[in-house]
């Protein structure tokens, strides 16, 4: 979470420079490419951390929509879900005899199938303009640039404040604590299970 951090500080600091510029936004979108295969790691850490194994298909690969799209065959549901570590209510102290309660945002979601969309189109800046398939730079800049930063916003609104989990292990992650600015990950574990309805 560090490394992908670091890569959003990279992506802001080239902005701030400007996206006119097509190397700007070509390095801002091999970030953003690094950053979904950072997830799709995250997501493996957390299978072999509930299940003590990985799916065979998915070890040793470096390719996030793989990675992704095994796990999702497989049926493995260890995707970061954006949340907020929030007070409990009076009635859920009373309930759970909890403190604080870990609450999803759904706003903020992004499905495992529209990351590797994303993860898609940002293999379109991954490799130099063919001239014989592609405009030049300045107008592939013009065209795609808009959906870029589109993708980078809500890559990082996803990630921002997380919480990932299998088993009833989990993790929650802050990339920029409002405190002293750093990226934070804690370990949390599920109490009981929530009664039913």
């Amino acid at each position: 979470m560090e490394v992908i951090r670091s890569r959003f500080d990279s992506i802001d600091a080239l902005s701030k420079i400007g996206f006119d510029n097509f190397n700007n936004t070509e390095m801002a979108a091999f970030h953003g490419r690094k950053i979904i295969e950072g997830i799709a790691f995250a997501c493996l850490i957390a299978t072999k951390n509930g299940f003590k194994t990985i799916p065979r298909d998915a070890e040793g690969q470096y390719n996030a929509e793989k990675i992704l799209k095994t796990l999702l065959r497989k049926g493995i549901e260890t995707f970061p879900s954006p949340s907020i570590i929030r007070n409990t209510t009076e009635e859920e102290e009373k309930i759970y005899n909890a403190k604080v309660t870990v609450e999803g945002v759904a706003e903020r979601r992004i499905t495992q199938e529209e990351v590797v969309k994303k993860y898609q189109r940002l293999h379109n800046w991954a490799h130099e303009l063919n001239p014989y398939v592609k405009e030049g730079h300045f107008e592939f800049n013009q065209k795609h640039r808009e959906q870029l930063e589109k993708d980078l916003a809500e890559l990082k609104s996803f990630l921002d404040k997380h919480f990932i989990s299998i088993n009833g292990e989990g993790f929650f992650c802050v990339l920029k604590d409002d405190v002293d600015g750093n990226t934070k990950v804690v370990s949390l574990s599920k109490i009981e299970d929530l009664p039913e309805d």
